[in-house]
């Protein structure tokens, strides 16, 4: 009865939901696109999580932090993270890691999932994840946010352009804590969710490789079809 009304959208049925019983998603920042992204695929019945977080949940963090309370200040975020999902859905098992990604550690924390979702805020650790996705050919959910702009893109190598086709960390200056509308990263969390469990079905093969760029003030999403650059330093 849990996800009755899911079960019934065309396409979805028994089989797609045993499928996502079956899944485990990799999630790297549980923080505004995080909070989401975690709480959709653990109400859609995704059967493993695995969060990773080193940070501690800050008062500042919950205008966009919705997977949090305010008695949560202080505490380690994927602690409390974990402590609230099980208690949304009981019936999946979420895996805390306490830990910054690296390239040392990655295979350890994500090594079996089926799928990574990019919830990060750091570009260079974004690449790391790409690297590690493209060379263990995992399929893995990019997602940034600004103010009331963001991007995802599911990619899925080898058959699409990865992230460093077209994002180069070295861009992005650190000019200190980025502008954010809460709600922004509420839809492009969503936005995540949406993608991933929609691939781990096999409903998904018309947006991978492509680019959603969304503008919530005019309400605009722009599809763009990216092409693999042959000079990637990662996949090219």
């Amino acid at each position: 009865m849990r996800y009755e009304r899911q079960i019934i959208i065309d396409g979805w049925g028994t089989g797609g939901q045993e499928k996502l019983k079956k899944s485990h998603v990799g999630i790297a920042g549980i923080g505004g696109l995080g909070s989401p992204a975690a709480i959709y695929l653990a109400a859609a019945g995704v059967g493993r999580l695995s969060i990773c977080d080193y940070q501690d949940l800050e008062i500042s963090n919950l205008n966009r932090q919705v997977l949090y309370i305010t008695d949560d200040v202080g505490k380690s975020k994927v602690q409390a993270a974990r402590q609230h999902l099980t208690a949304l859905n009981p019936e999946i098992d979420v895996i805390a890691h306490e830990e910054p990604v690296s390239s040392e550690n990655i295979a350890d924390i994500f090594g079996d999932c089926d799928l990574i979702v990019d919830c990060l805020d750091n570009p260079e650790t974004r690449l790391i994840i790409n690297e590690y996705c493209v060379k263990q050919s995992i399929a893995f959910v990019h997602a940034g946010v600004r103010e009331f702009y963001g991007q995802v893109m599911l990619i899925n190598p080898p058959l699409t352009p990865c992230l460093a086709c077209f994002f180069d960390a070295g861009g992005f200056a650190d000019d200190g804590p980025i502008p954010i509308c809460g709600s922004t990263a509420g839809v492009l969390g969503s936005l995540e969710a949406n993608l991933a469990q929609r691939w781990l079905m096999g409903m998904e093969p018309g947006s991978d490789g492509v680019f959603f760029s969304v503008d919530l003030t005019t309400m605009e999403i722009n599809r763009i079809e990216m092409t693999k650059n042959p000079d990637c330093p990662v996949c090219g």
